[in-house]
């Protein structure tokens, strides 16, 4: 695997552990339920999330400490990550934390502006 593909690589796992492990955080914080098929899920799985997903996201930084154009790519992963969340919810008209249909259609807006705005800079370099 060529070093550009292997960096690439870490970054989208870098960014989807970041994710997980801030959405973990944020039930935490917050004392959210979270259920799945029915089952109500007890807390400290996502102490033990947030640890876990937390490390090997910290890990994955150490390579990330490259260039500001690595930083960049990981930012775009990140936007892009939060655009399918959006994407998924406006798509299916959920209304959560207060956001309803319509916020979730500008948040994706914001969301596509920011990625292209990000991909741009990217190509530049």
């Amino acid at each position: 695997m060529s070093t550009n593909k292997q960096e690439n690589t870490i970054i989208a796992t870098s960014a989807l552990l970041t994710s997980v492990a801030i959405m973990h955080f944020l039930r935490v914080v917050f004392d959210l339920d979270l259920i799945i098929n029915g089952v109500n899920i007890a807390m400290w799985v996502s102490y033990l999330a947030v640890i876990g997903t937390g490390f090997l996201a910290i890990l994955d930084f150490e390579t990330l400490r490259k260039s500001r154009i690595v930083w960049t790519k990981f930012i775009m992963s990140l936007f892009v990550i939060d655009a399918v969340i959006v994407f998924y919810s406006w798509i299916s008209n959920l209304n959560y934390w207060g956001i309803s249909h319509d916020g979730f259609g500008l948040i994706l807006i914001f969301d596509i502006i920011v990625v292209i705005l990000l991909l741009s800079r990217i190509k530049k370099n």
